[in-house]
């Protein structure tokens, strides 16, 4: 048997970004639907959230289309 060794990429990774824009506009929602700090800050975790599913389920396994 052969041993395929693979180049490493010099692609970075997208996953940061959509936790970015979890966490932005989640705190964007939060803040905008209650007026408040402390829900800007409980919308942003829920963005995260969002985005962590997001990326953890529905990216998972496409690593040639990103």
């Amino acid at each position: 048997m052969e041993k395929h060794v693979e180049e490493p990429s010099n692609e970075k990774s997208t996953n940061n970004f959509f936790y970015l824009l979890g966490a932005v506009f989640g705190g964007l929602t939060g803040g905008f639907t209650q007026e408040s700090f402390l829900a800007a800050i409980i919308g942003a975790v829920v963005g995260l959230a969002f985005a962590g599913f997001f990326v953890g389920n529905l990216l998972k396994g496409r690593e040639h289309d990103r």
